[in-house]
């Protein structure tokens, strides 16, 4: 494409947002503008629905490899900055659909094995953080490369394939969100060593107080206004939660060094390029885990543009996405991002609410941009505690892969598309979750016989069951006959 007709599309993209009268019904079309009473708390929902998930990779990898001080600030604002970036760079130039952004946990595990070579290799904690940047801009431009000829290796890909995928992020979701709605990680730890402050029935108790407000608020209210309802959820939890003593930690206002910032004003930091550390290895399995991110990226353009359009994506709009998923995280790496793709929490969103207008997104990701220069904000958000979150995300992530159930549904309950499923799940999904007991009785994941093994990013790969999925569902596509027999044999019967 000429520099004339890409600044001629990327007009009639803007244009295409921003054109026409302000309407309320225009929340439940792709293009035109909303009145800003309407769009500000839709633009507001998506945020909220992704913002602690923005965050929490970062707390997860540096925190495991003891990575903090400024390389902490420094990622914390980069995510916030490139997933109000991202946003608007898909919204106007890539798919043009209602993508958000946000930080990637696809990435974790391999990130935490990638600092822990270096470590093992005698390497500081500033060489594991430029080690894991070098990695995520070149396996970003990797995938921004890879991503462009998606209309030539998109062929490949057939119909059943998305479907599972979408079915695939939503299991795969699953468990977060059960996570997030009985406390959380660090709660559920406390309750296990018994050093909790809160009585733990106060956190499930916060947990049904917000799916039930938001249960309600949907059932209640008519028209536009219904479809807020992940909002009112978590606000109704917020409150509730504030009113026990103890469970709301106010101590994240103060911005904490491993995440937050040293003033009421901040701004992203750009690396220094001169400290940038190549390692084959690390880009090479961080350069697979883009492409398990631009499988995950298919089935969430697929499951948004499903559920929120009654229809499929175009192959304009896949190869938008995915390509701008992988420019955004090169980009974001700049400026100490982890990866940065399209977020699942919001997808359900649109699942839920069906608002699908561009420009009620831009207003969110115009705040998750603002925010990157005031870190108070962030932490307020921040502060909202797991149960709230996950009382919410119980009603989004299920309806993720109840969208991968209507797609795969939707395309016919053939004999093939019958055994790819159920080997998709039984196999793909199921190394996943499958446990043995040692002799000793303690109970281990199958995928960690791959670490015994010091197979550490093998297992890694497979504990992703989106990737097995996947994997699993293109070569059955293309191996099994639509009819389900083997046409010379039954050739040979006939004339016999």
């Amino acid at each position: 494409m000429k520099l004339k007709e890409f600044f001629a599309d990327l007009g009639k993209g803007i244009k295409e947002v921003f054109s026409g009268e302000a309407k309320e019904e225009n929340l439940f079309e792709l293009n035109g503008r909303t009145p800003f009473l309407k769009a500000i708390p839709f633009g507001i929902q998506h945020v909220l629905a992704m913002f602690t998930a923005n965050i929490v990779p970062i707390i997860i990898v540096f925190g495991t490899l003891g990575i903090t001080g400024e390389f902490g600030t420094s990622s914390m604002l980069g995510a916030l900055f490139m997933a109000g970036i991202g946003t608007i760079i898909q919204l106007f130039i890539g798919a043009r659909l209602p993508i958000v952004i946000g930080t990637s946990f696809t990435f974790v595990p391999i990130f935490i094995t990638i600092g822990l070579r270096v470590f093992n290799n005698g390497g500081s904690g500033a060489d594991a953080y430029y080690t894991i940047m070098t990695s995520i801009i070149i396996g970003g431009l990797f995938a921004t490369i890879f991503s462009i000829f998606y209309k030539y290796w998109g062929k490949l890909i057939k119909p059943i394939v998305p479907a599972i995928v979408v079915l695939g992020i939503g299991l795969s979701l699953l468990s977060s969100g059960a996570n997030q709605f009985f406390g959380g990680t660090s709660v559920l730890a406390e309750v296990y060593a018994g050093t909790n402050a809160v009585p733990y029935w106060c956190y499930i108790l916060v947990a049904l107080v917000t799916v039930i407000a938001a249960i309600l608020w949907q059932l209640i209210f008519k028209g536009v206004w219904k479809n807020v309802n992940i909002i009112v959820g978590i606000a109704v939890g917020y409150i509730v939660a504030c009113c026990i003593p103890g469970m709301v930690d106010f101590s994240g206002l103060a911005i904490t060094e491993a995440v937050g910032s040293h003033g009421v004003i901040d701004y992203p930091h750009i690396l220094d390029f001169t400290q940038l550390k190549f390692d084959v290895t690390s880009i090479v399995l961080t350069s697979v885990c883009f492409i398990v991110a631009i499988i995950e990226g298919i089935g969430d353009t697929t499951a948004l543009a499903n559920a929120g359009l009654g229809r499929n994506p175009t192959s304009r709009e896949l190869g938008g996405t995915l390509t701008f998923d992988g420019f955004n995280s090169a980009v974001g790496a700049m400026f100490g991002a982890l990866p940065l793709t399209t977020f699942s929490q919001n997808v359900g969103i649109v699942a839920q609410t069906k608002v699908v207008n561009r420009f009620t997104i831009f207003i969110g990701a115009a705040f998750l941009f603002l925010a990157s220069f005031f870190p108070p904000v962030a932490n307020f958000i921040y502060t909202i505690p797991d149960a709230v979150i996950g009382g919410t995300m119980v009603i989004l992530f299920g309806s993720i892969a109840v969208v991968g159930m209507k797609s795969i549904s939707e395309l016919g309950w053939s004999d093939k598309n019958i055994l790819i499923t159920t080997l998709s799940l039984c196999v793909g999904f199921g190394i996943t979750i499958a446990t043995f007991t040692t002799g000793t009785g303690q109970l281990v994941m199958t995928t960690e016989i791959f670490n015994k093994l010091g197979l550490d990013w093998l297992g890694a790969l497979l504990s992703n069951n989106v990737l097995n999925m996947f994997v699993l569902s293109i070569i059955l596509s293309w191996a099994l006959p639509d009819d389900m027999h083997i046409s010379f044999l039954h050739k040979k019967n006939k004339e016999a």
